[in-house]
């Protein structure tokens, strides 16, 4: 679930609290930035957990409805919606799923006036309104409609993207990869009829290793780096040095000189994307010319060696 990048954010965020604060170990900051890669399964587990809220949300209304003197059968069957999806009765018999959900610190339910707002606006959509039609849809259309649903509560309602916000400090950062592991999970899903929950693997375990080694390693080499930074800087006003910038330029010659099968390029690249995010409008201009000026130098001195399979220096 974690991509890289995201890794590499919630480093630099790390470390620009460490600068901020003196009274911040790096034992607690390795500390803080498990806490953050771990939050993220929590958020992933939450918004699974939305289909189970929101067909209880469509239940009562159901109830709500049938009790009336003349009820609509249309709205009715509108209420039906969620419970048609055998995804949605996959992760209610889920054992793993329920073991994983019962940690979490999120609850919808403090969030009801989401649900009215969302069934008030979801039955208007079109793929709501194809994919109602049938009483027994098919297995393509399920996984259309909860991929469109899934996309449209991520992408376009803000009322969701202000509750994540306020659930979860990092929402914004983390929002991108979140939808994509659930898109993936439905994927999986009706491709192969049997449900499995991401949960840390050995792969995303290695690649949050990386984040507290790459922590670890700009925190307690941080002399040696800002020297190597001061020597190549001479030409750039010292006081036009964002924070954010120094901190990124450790990151990115952490990576060069500690991490030998990471690639200089890929990596000088994925510090000038995050740049465009993270700092001022210029700051990937200095980055890119500063990184690529130390890295031919340290080639020249033999400071950069990268080892393995397509991997080079230049």
């Amino acid at each position: 679930m974690l991509s890289r990048r995201n890794i590499r954010i919630k480093v630099l965020q790390q470390l620009y609290a460490f600068q901020q604060q003196e009274q911040l170990s790096l034992p607690n900051s390795i500390k803080s930035l498990k806490e953050n890669f771990n939050n993220i399964y929590d958020v992933y587990y939450f918004c699974l957990e939305f289909l189970s809220d929101f067909n209880t949300y469509l239940e009562s209304e159901r109830e709500i409805e049938t009790q009336k003197y003349f009820p609509s059968k249309t709205h009715i069957l509108k209420t039906h919606v969620i419970d048609k999806l055998a995804f949605h009765t996959a992760l209610e018999e889920s054992e793993d799923f329920r073991l994983c959900k019962s940690k979490s610190k999120h609850n919808w339910q403090q969030h009801g006036n989401l649900f009215d707002k969302l069934f008030e606006d979801l039955v208007q959509y079109d793929f709501f309104i194809e994919y109602n039609i049938f009483d027994e849809p098919s297995l393509d259309a399920q996984k259309t409609f909860l991929t469109n649903l899934y996309e449209l509560l991520f992408n376009e309602f803000d009322l969701f993207d202000s509750i994540l916000s306020d659930e979860y400090v990092l929402w914004e950062d983390d929002s991108a990869d979140v939808l994509q592991s659930i898109i993936k999970t439905i994927d999986k899903f009706y491709e192969k009829q049997k449900l499995s929950i991401e949960k840390p693997a050995a792969k995303q375990l290695e690649a949050m290793q990386f984040g507290e080694e790459l922590l670890s390693k700009c925190v307690v080499e941080k002399d040696y780096l800002d020297d190597l930074i001061s020597k190549n800087t001479s030409n750039w006003d010292s006081e036009r040095l964002t924070i954010m910038d120094i901190i990124m330029l450790r990151m990115a010659l952490s990576e060069f000189l500690y991490f030998e099968t990471i690639p200089p390029k890929a990596t000088i690249n994925e510090y000038l994307d995050i740049a465009k995010v993270y700092s001022t409008p210029k700051s990937h201009v200095f980055l890119n010319g500063v990184l690529d000026k130390i890295r031919k130098l340290l080639v020249e001195d033999g400071k950069l060696i990268k080892s393995g399979i397509g991997l080079k220096n230049d």
